[in-house]
């Protein structure tokens, strides 16, 4: 009972709160509906005021924020909401009974006093979160494109007033600097800078107004268009930039000082004459002046061509034109250069006082002068380099720090230009015929000129011989300016041909000249380039043939074989070319230099020791004949040089003493014999040239007394056999003899000192042998007048067998040049003497008969290795071939030892073995060998190989026999430049696919109409200016892989002149000038100089053509 009742407790107290909490809001409905009257009214309030406040920032375009938009929608729904709460529970509260003792419906009232209280306390929420909308930027938000409008409005007036302070401050500058001074390093920079921002806030305008006018038309819909990203980013910029524009209008209305009163002009104009001839050059460099990118210039050049000049013109035309440099400076550097008055003068440029200059030690001057110099704009010109100078080392900036500063120099060497790391180089060569006649007028006068009416074609020939060298044309033409009878000016053109060093002035000239000398490096170059002097005016020599007698004279001693002093003496020429004292000659595949006349006649004065009077160095060329008094000179004569003499010599004094000559050279003269006394009187001889003296039948036996002599050329003369007495010259380095001489057995043996061997036939100048040339002419002579031809003869087998075994069996032979004509002697040669294929320099098979194969073992291939030229003429070999070992071997392959073409074809794996094999060999010549089929093996096996010719052939089908792999194909002809063929009717093939031919720079093709391809292609020879010479028929009928590798190859292609037509002009012009070269036709054979020289000539031009 008492749980029972315990539980009816609880439920009726649980029941009486339950009853008291509804009756609470069941009385209190008015009090809710009242109170949330109340809300709706002041949050209407709050309302009105945010509305207010959005309507105004949409009226300026503004865009509402999203949450205020959500409060907006949120307040107007629950306005709504609490409007029908009170219109239901006002109608519930009407609702009563028991005379209104009772309420009505009790369960509706409570839930209506409920919700009231709810709704109240939501419109509470929202009335706090409204009243936090206080101003414009509470309920909106200005868009990118009004911003940027607002920002571009901002930018555009400060952009004006900066352009108007911009405009005033440099109108000052400008004022001041007319009055010669110079604006502030502050107002410079602003200038600039202002200059830089009003472009920039130019093209932010620009670009802000596209943008505006793209937004034209965009309602408040488009919110996407009216803030895209480039509105935020063009809005961001214009600020930023008018902030920057504000700040520099605030530097430049402050400016009060504008400019400084410069200490001195930046540039004084340099007194200069009127050049002449030096227009072209000057505006080539001037372009370089002009460009930016452009920052250091070498002027190069001999002595006196006008360097300096020029120089002058380009520092006198930066007077003519504004320019923005700030420093400038001219200083001639000494030899050798002192650095520290260079910096010195650039210290004064500076405007820096000397007390700073005294106060700053010698290691910190380069710093404090780098300091300044990094910061200026400077033109400096440096007169007269000798040596390199280390710009760094004195201050001034590299490269990488300004490049729109100029150093302009001068210098008489190209080494130079490479060490002073120059970004253009030029050289300033000698006047045009025609100018330099008009700067030696201009030196003569008028009145000297017009005295006399040969003077101008005399002052023609001055000129000449100044070789439009502006030093001398202008030094010599002052001389002449007071000579006004024509008898002075014959006798001054006698002077200056035959006595240059007498030449009143001359001396000033040599003078200037001289520095070039005493700039070289070491006596040994100046050895050598006074040597030079030896060969005769304007005559052209090959660069080996001066280093042959220098060697011989014995300038390069200290090295250690023929050819460590090849290859120093091929530096020393490159050295005195660079300097401007040798001039190259490029018009032909050889190379080849000459002395200026001028400078020719400074080394010929050096060389004795600058006397007038005493000659220590004879020249002479092309002279009929001597006085006995003339050969007096030969008594004081170091070295004597005589080309193209037609007397004879044999009536010299019985009693000559030479004791101070070295060398004596005698070509192309009509010595005969030499009397007896004449090499006695010459114990110091050291160089013996006879070469091209052709009527020399024999030497005198007292040549043996020559001990010192170390060089002896006796090719081309008609020498048959050496005299026993050559025996004794034990310091002979260099013997030089034609194949129709027969050498003594063991002489070779006997000459302990010999290094240079060459028995052959002598190379002329087209190309042609002594013996081919011969042929061409006996066969011309007996054309025109019917005499008889002339024969060459050779010794027999056994000399030429006992040369090669001497040869081979001395261990002093560095370098061989032969002529074989036996095929034993070739096998010899081939198997059996391994030194003496060490020494080959070159080697000539001449008609070799009895053996259809031309046998080379591997290890002579590869021992091979200093052969340079390889010649085979009028030989029976139908192949070339190489074996394993030597002769004797029994290997698998032919019966002969020889292996099979896919054999001797190296492969990768033996690639550096094969370039081992002939790796110097760079001419190949074959001619009328008619049983040859291919070439394969030396091909492949002579990696330098740069001149191929092969003439009348006509069994030979291909170069390479076979096909070339992918291993191969960039090294076949990698280094070739040209390739002949000729008279070849059987052949079809060069190689049968394509190759690159990088080097190729000539092909010429005669009478091979069997030759249908070409392996070219569009990579082929590419970045050469390839020239393709051969008849127009065989280039129509060529066959062609595709069309873009013929329409490549079709611009290279040269038609070649009939060869009928040309021969038969030769043959007019031959005939033409040798009967005016003859009295009586019967003297042909005596004249027959005359002939050989005219030929060789025409040939020549034949050859380029």
């Amino acid at each position: 009972m008492a749980d029972i009742a315990n539980v009816g407790l609880t439920a009726g107290l649980s029941c009486w709160d339950r009853t008291a909490n509804y009756r609470k809001y069941i009385q209190s409905l008015a009090d809710n509906l009242n109170a949330l009257e109340s809300k709706m009214v002041e949050l209407g309030h709050v309302y009105d005021d945010v509305n207010r406040l959005v309507s105004a920032a949409e009226g300026e375009q503004w865009i509402r924020k999203g949450d205020l938009a959500g409060w907006l929608e949120r307040v107007d729904t629950h306005r709504k909401e609490a409007e029908k709460f009170l219109a239901d529970g006002k109608q519930t509260m009407g609702k009563t009974f028991l005379c209104g003792l009772c309420f009505c419906n009790c369960r509706a009232r409570y839930k209506q006093s409920k919700l009231a209280e709810a709704k109240r306390a939501g419109l509470e929420t929202e009335l706090a979160l409204g009243r936090t909308f206080r101003v414009k930027d509470d309920v909106a938000y200005e868009p990118a494109d009004l911003i940027l409008k607002r920002n571009l409005e901002a930018l555009h007036p400060k952009t004006d007033d900066l352009h108007s302070v911009f405009e005033t401050v440099l109108q000052k500058v400008k004022e001041e600097e007319d009055n010669y001074r110079v604006r502030t390093h502050e107002v410079g920079c602003w200038l600039e800078r202002v200059q830089l921002l009003e472009k920039e806030a130019q093209e932010i305008l620009e670009q802000g107004a596209k943008e505006m006018e793209s937004c034209q038309g965009i309602r408040q819909e488009s919110l996407s268009q009216r803030n895209c990203t480039s509105y935020h980013e063009l809005s961001k910029h214009a600020e930023e930039k008018r902030a920057t524009l504000e700040e520099e209008l605030r530097k430049g209305s402050g400016f009060t000082i504008f400019t400084y009163k410069r200490a001195e002009p930046l540039m004084v104009e340099i007194p200069l004459e009127p050049p002449t001839g030096l227009h072209s050059t000057f505006q080539e460099v001037w372009e370089w002046v002009q460009d930016a990118k452009v920052r250091c210039i070498g002027l190069y050049g001999m002595g006196g061509v006008g360097k300096t000049t020029l120089l002058k013109m380009i520092h006198n035309e930066f007077l003519k034109i504004k320019h923005d440099y700030n420093m400038a400076a001219w200083i001639v550097a000494s030899h050798p250069p002192n650095l520290e008055e260079i910096q010195k003068a650039i210290f004064r440029k500076l405007h820096l006082p000397k007390s700073e200059w005294d106060d700053t030690s010698e290691s910190d001057r380069a710093g404090k002068i780098l300091s300044i110099m990094k910061e200026k704009k400077f033109l400096l010109f440096l007169d007269d380099i000798w040596d390199q100078i280390d710009l760094l080392e004195l201050g001034i900036p590299s490269h990488n720090y300004q490049h729109k500063s100029k150093i302009i120099f001068t210098t008489r060497s190209l080494k130079i230009c490479g060490l002073m790391q120059a970004d253009r180089t030029k050289k300033v060569e000698c006047l045009p015929p025609d100018e330099a006649l008009q700067l030696f007028r201009g030196k003569v006068g008028k009145e000297t000129w017009s005295a006399h009416a040969e003077i101008p074609k005399l002052a023609e020939d001055l000129v000449k011989e100044c070789e439009y060298l502006p030093l001398a044309l202008i030094t010599i033409g002052a001389s002449m300016a007071s000579r006004r009878h024509l008898d002075d000016w014959k006798r001054a053109l006698e002077d200056l041909e035959s006595r240059p060093s007498e030449f009143e002035g001359i001396e000033r000239v040599f003078s200037r000249l001289e520095f070039s000398y005493k700039a070289l490096p070491n006596e040994v170059h100046k050895k050598c380039f006074l040597y030079c002097s030896i060969f005769p005016e304007d005559h052209k020599f090959q660069m080996e043939e001066l280093i042959d007698l220098c060697i011989g004279e014995g300038f390069l001693n200290e090295c250690d074989s023929i050819h460590d002093a090849r290859h120093r003496g091929i530096n020393i020429i490159s050295s005195l070319r660079r300097a401007c004292l040798l001039e190259e000659d490029s018009s032909g595949s050889t190379r080849r230099f000459r002395m200026h006349d001028v400078i020719r006649d400074m080394a010929l004065w050096l060389a004795s020791n600058r006397e007038r009077k005493k000659k220590k160095i004879l020249v002479q060329k092309k002279r009929r004949s001597f006085e006995t008094k003339e050969f007096k000179m030969w008594n004081s004569a170091e070295r004597i040089s005589l080309w193209d003499v037609d007397q004879s010599i044999g009536d010299l004094p019985a009693k000559m003493s030479c004791s101070n000559l070295s060398t004596l050279i005698l070509r192309n003269t009509e010595v005969t014999v030499f009397p007896n006394g004449f090499f006695p009187s010459m114990p110091s001889l050291r160089v013996l040239d006879l070469f091209e003296s052709k009527f020399l039948v024999e030497l005198p036996e007292d040549i043996g007394v020559l001990v010192n002599l170390r060089y002896l050329n006796l090719r081309w003369t008609r020498i048959k056999k050496l005299p026993l007495e050559l025996k004794n010259l034990i310091k002979l380095v260099f013997l030089l003899v034609d194949r129709t001489c027969r050498i003594p057995k063991g002489m070779i043996l006997s000459l302990s000192s010999l290094k240079v061997f060459h028995w052959g036939p002598p190379i002329l100048s087209t190309g042609r042998t002594y013996e081919e040339m011969i042929r061409h002419l006996s066969s011309l002579t007996a054309l025109l007048w019917g005499l008889p031809t002339v024969s060459t003869g050779r010794t027999d087998e056994g000399d030429e067998r006992n040369v090669i075994g001497d040869l081979d069996s001395t261990s002093e032979i560095d370098e061989a040049h032969l002529s074989l004509y036996y095929a034993g002697t070739v096998k010899k040669l081939l198997m059996d003497c391994s030194h003496l294929q060490r020494c080959l320099g070159e080697l000539r098979l001449v008609e070799c008969k009895d053996s259809a194969s031309l046998i080379i073992p591997k290890s002579s291939l590869r021992r091979m290795e200093h052969l340079n030229h390889l010649s085979i003429y009028r030989c029976e070999y139908a192949e070339i071939s190489m074996c394993s070992r030597e002769y004797g071997c029994s290997e698998a392959g032919r019966s002969d030892g020889s292996l099979l073409a896919d054999d001797y074809i190296p492969g990768p794996t033996s690639s550096e073995k094969s370039q081992d094999c002939f790796r110097n060999l760079k001419k190949i010549d074959i001619n009328g060998c008619r049983q040859l089929r291919d070439l394969s093996l030396l091909i492949y096996h002579s990696p330098s190989l740069a001149n191929l010719t092969i003439e009348d052939c006509p069994a030979m089908q291909e170069l390479i026999g076979r096909n070339i792999d992918d291993f191969h194909v960039d090294r076949i002809f990698s280094c070739l430049i040209e390739l002949h063929l000729t008279d070849l009717p059987e052949f079809e093939s060069i190689c049968r696919r394509k190759l690159p031919f990088p080097s190729l720079e000539l092909l010429e093709v005669k009478r091979c109409p069997k030759l249908k391809k070409l392996p070219l292609n569009t990579s082929s020879a590419r970045g050469r200016s390839l020239a393709i010479v051969g008849e127009q028929k065989w280039w129509s009928g060529l066959q062609w892989d595709d069309p873009q590798t013929q329409k490549f190859f079709i611009t290279h292609f040269n038609v070649l002149q009939d060869p009928s037509e040309i021969i038969e002009q030769m043959m007019r012009q031959v005939k033409r000038e040798l009967c005016n070269s003859l009295i009586d036709p019967g003297e042909a054979q005596t004249d027959f100089k005359r002939g050989r020289e005219i030929w060789i000539t025409q040939h020549s031009n034949l050859r380029r053509r």
